[in-house]
């Protein structure tokens, strides 16, 4: 007969997983509390002491680490000559379900050092690494594809191997969420997740995908018309955010990772809209507050694809749900649960998110109302969301148009300006932002050309100083914003 060992945190599952065992010839050896589980429910189980010659000790924390266990399951034959030497019984199949560290882990449970399981993780290991002749069964869903895929007690080897390979996925997995709780901060990176929200493909349609998180995701699904793509997922995240940095009761408008609509204060929601209704056409709305009738309303008829605020009001849900492919989204307060990763090819930037700055500015030349100053810090936090070079133009907690992505300055410059003159936005207190320093004076002539007289920008080019004059001459208000936004 061949011989298993079951060590579970749960017992879902359990007398039906016993039961197959037996059935299949299967001795079975469990610890304390799976054993006791399987006898009261008339299912024959040796204790694990019977293996390790050792009682559980310590209040459980060692019950399986032993030279007798490990030698069972890592042994490449089970005639081996020094098992037999050594009294050790050969093991064949090793069924662990974990100590719920990873759940416990996203629920934000305080201490959770004994939710570490450092036996069941070495078991499961062992076993792995002896794919070829022990069966791995790293939890409750993997026992039940061994007894749909078991046959007279046997899984084929190429099975084996890739229950061993969902194992170590699974234990690294599990190292990775307890060095994040144990704040992991060396030389070393990692991460992994739990397969999360279901995606319809990846970036493109032909593109497979599957999305996964350790921590719990930004958002959780109110309403869902069809599978999100990633796609939306991005755009979703840069809207949120986006709003959370300026503020409740705040809107952002996004379209392919690009904010084109952003608003503060009263009826941000249709201003956020406004600002460039061509783009927001198939968008992503974010709203820091509650969706009520009144904003539903104004929303019905427009052709959004996701929706994502603090919460719904439940006659919105209603009015909103008659969007036959809309999706709705309640957005969380912990977007910053793991760093800002981001990739170059097989190269990754682990790095700290550009959160909402308490901004340094100096005024440079002219002279800067209130007004002007709140729209600085207003439009700051909007380019840190617009790509390189980013231009925001602003007035009053409004983006009234933006540029992103060009390779030169003075193209995004152009292109919002351009903008802003097509929808008639232009003011005297209007303010054009950049993300970076202006290499020449030619972005601030055009600037002045079109009837912008308020500037912010950070300052480091060597003709720092043609800005500054031309600005000076000119009667300009420039601010010098110290610090940088690119984003690539």
């Amino acid at each position: 007969m061949r011989n298993a060992i079951i060590s579970v945190s749960s017992k879902e599952g359990l007398e039906k997983a016993g039961k197959f065992l037996i059935q299949n010839d299967f001795n079975i050896f469990g610890t304390s509390g799976t054993r006791m589980y399987l006898e009261r429910n008339g299912i024959r189980c040796g204790s694990v002491d019977e293996l390790t010659g050792n009682p559980e000790i310590l209040g459980g924390r060692v019950k399986t680490l032993s030279a007798a266990l490990s030698a069972g399951i890592l042994a490449e034959d089970r005639d081996d000559e020094e098992l037999k030497r050594y009294g050790y019984i050969p093991i064949d199949l090793v069924y662990v379900e974990l100590y719920d560290f990873i759940g416990s882990f996203r629920k934000k449970i305080g201490d959770l050092v004994e939710f570490i399981d450092i036996g069941g993780v070495t078991m499961l290991r062992a076993a792995a690494k002896n794919f070829s002749r022990v069966i791995t069964v790293p939890g409750g869903e993997a026992m039940e594809w061994v007894m749909s895929e078991m046959k007279e007690g046997e899984i084929p080897l190429v099975l084996r191997k890739k229950l061993a390979a969902d194992t170590f996925r699974l234990t690294s997995l599990y190292d990775y969420a307890i060095s994040e709780w144990m704040g992991a901060d060396g030389k070393n990176f990692t991460t992994g997740g739990i397969e999360t929200t279901k995606l319809r493909y990846g970036e493109n349609p032909h593109q497979a995908a599957r999305s996964y998180a350790l921590y719990p995701p930004f958002y959780e699904v109110i309403k869902v018309g069809k599978e999100v793509s990633f796609n939306n997922i991005i755009d979703a995240w840069t809207a949120w955010e986006l709003s959370f940095r300026i503020g409740r009761g705040s809107s952002t408008v996004v379209k392919h990772a690009s904010p084109c609509g952003a608003a503060v204060g009263e009826n941000s929601m249709e201003k956020a809209y406004s600002s460039d209704p061509i783009s927001a056409y198939g968008g992503i709305l974010a709203h820091n507050g509650v969706v009520n009738k009144g904003h539903a309303s104004f929303l019905k008829d427009k052709f959004l694809e996701l929706i994502i605020a603090r919460d719904f009001e439940e006659d919105a849900i209603e009015l909103l749900d008659k969007k036959k492919n809309i999706r709705l989204l309640r957005g969380k307060d912990d977007v910053y649960s793991v760093p800002d990763i981001r990739s170059a090819g097989n190269v990754l930037l682990v790095q700290e998110w550009n959160k909402k700055s308490n901004l340094k500015f100096e005024v440079k030349s002219g002279k800067a109302t209130e007004r002007t100053i709140s729209d600085v810090n207003f439009g700051w936090e909007v380019v840190k969301s617009i790509k390189s070079n980013a231009i925001a133009i602003v007035q009053d907690g409004w983006l009234l148009a933006s540029c992103g992505g060009q390779p030169n300055r003075v193209d995004a410059v152009k292109i919002a300006l351009n903008r802003a003159e097509e929808l008639k936005r232009i003011d005297e207190n209007s303010l054009l932002v950049s993300d970076g320093f202006f290499p020449f004076a030619d972005s601030i002539e055009l600037i002045e050309s079109r009837g912008i007289r308020n500037i912010a920008a950070p300052l480091g080019s060597i003709r720092d100083h043609d800005v500054l004059d031309y600005a000076e001459i000119k009667g300009l208000t420039f601010i010098e914003i110290k610090e940088r936004a690119f984003r690539h």
